[in-house]
């Protein structure tokens, strides 16, 4: 048949705020990669803070996200949302 003649609301998609967080506080690929680039040498520990989960420890670098352990990053790592990026 296919949609009810009596809806006049079209599916509004991406209207949420947590939708378009991700395209304004994500790092762009160009950042992403300089920062892959480094020698680990280079790289320094994180540093804790408290505002972020995990104490700012459980980071991805990619995706440019913290996690609040180990587990949680590691199946982050699995996600098809990690593979593309």
């Amino acid at each position: 048949m296919g949609k009810c003649p009596n809806r006049k609301v079209k599916k509004r998609r991406y209207s949420h705020k947590t939708a378009r967080l991700a395209k304004f506080l994500r790092k762009g690929d160009d950042a992403v990669y300089d920062e892959l680039q480094r020698s680990d040498s280079a790289k320094n520990p994180l540093p804790f803070d408290e505002d972020l989960p995990g104490m700012g420890q459980y980071y991805c670098l990619h995706c440019d996200r913290y996690f609040a352990n180990v587990s949680v990053r590691d199946e982050h790592f699995k996600t098809k949302r990690h593979k593309k990026r």
